[in-house]
């Protein structure tokens, strides 16, 4: 939920908005769209028996020549493609224009207002999904019954395939920080960032940024960020410089503690085997397997169980807890 609420807060403002389309929908008639006169419609979507769509962002923008489209921004943050998803478009759309009907937004001539449905998906695998309603219907091509079906299709932005992003756009930017794997692959997309935020990004716009970077992004990839100052890019790299040198010494910490336990292990499984071998000769290819695959606890109880047992068999017969090992007996 947190996810979706940064995103909302994010396309609330009409110059992502407008960049998104700009830079990610390739479609001619996008070049014909005033984006001075986009504003967002503030419209509770839904029907009986259908969940309220209150998140969905509803944008209306004129042509060039002062005609009419909805832009319908269908945000989805799912982590796998709905493969039902035309069909919601469907509902949601036609929710839209009910809308458009009952408030009397209609165009001159008194009909309904073209919608355009958009989908920004931000799953890890690629959306599969069907984009067109025609392909959720099991009829064949070739039958007449196709123009009495319900038809539609949806625009979709799959973020994963815009890893690099998009030169001088926000939302590519966006896109990029999405796709990082861990901090330190944030760290030069913020240094490139640095120069043009406060040219380039108006402040509620910023703070809206830096809000979704500290609130949804960050600690997901392992940063806390409880308590930060979401107006200040500056400390944003400074936060992410920090938390990087903490895992690089981290991580090396955790290397010597490894190694320092695998050689411990090593010594002990060496040092059991020469004893075995010095008592009761040559190991079987078994037993010496299970040797190198015991935990230390187990390699400690064989070392004292050698003390006293007349056999091979005999020393791995007690198990760590005390009891016999039954996976001798099968």
């Amino acid at each position: 939920m947190q996810h979706d609420s940064g995103y909302h807060l994010l396309f609330s403002h009409p110059e992502l908005v407008e960049d998104l389309f700009k830079s990610f929908v390739t479609e001619p008639w996008v070049d014909q769209l005033d984006f001075s006169t986009l504003e967002r419609v503030n419209a509770k979507l839904h029907a009986e028996g259908l969940d309220r769509r209150d998140g969905d962002m509803i944008y209306r923008v004129l042509y060039r020549d002062g005609s009419e489209v909805y832009l319908y921004l269908l945000l989805e943050f799912q982590s796998t493609p709905d493969p039902w998803m035309a069909l919601r478009v469907v509902v949601y759309t036609s929710l839209l224009l009910q809308h458009l009907i009952r408030e009397n937004r209609l165009t001159p001539t008194g009909k309904l207002p073209p919608v355009f449905p958009l989908v920004l998906y931000n799953g890890d695998s690629r959306w599969n999904a069907a984009q067109e309603l025609k392909e959720l219907i099991a009829l064949p091509d070739a039958t007449p019954l196709w123009p009495y079906q319900p038809s539609i299709r949806y625009y979709l932005v799959d973020e994963s395939r815009y890893p690099e992003g998009k030169p001088g756009s926000l939302v590519g930017v966006l896109f990029q920080i999405e796709n990082c794997r861990s901090v330190d692959e944030l760290r030069p997309l913020m240094d490139a960032l640095a120069g043009q935020w406060k040219t380039l990004i108006p402040p509620s716009l910023r703070r809206a940024f830096i809000s979704w970077m500290f609130r949804v992004v960050m600690p997901g990839k392992g940063f806390d960020a409880n308590q930060v100052n979401v107006e200040n890019l500056a400390e944003v790299q400074v936060m992410l410089a920090t938390r990087v040198k903490q895992w690089e010494q981290e991580l090396l910490k955790k290397g010597r503690e490894e190694g320092r336990e695998e050689g411990v292990l090593t010594g002990e499984v060496k040092l059991l085997c020469r004893q075995l071998e010095l008592k009761f000769g040559t190991l079987p290819g078994a037993m010496r397997l299970k040797v190198e695959h015991a935990s230390s606890a187990e390699l400690d109880q064989w070392g004292l169980t050698i003390l006293t047992a007349k056999t091979l068999d005999e020393v791995f017969q007690i198990s760590v807890s005390g009891q016999p090992d039954r996976t001798q007996e099968q």
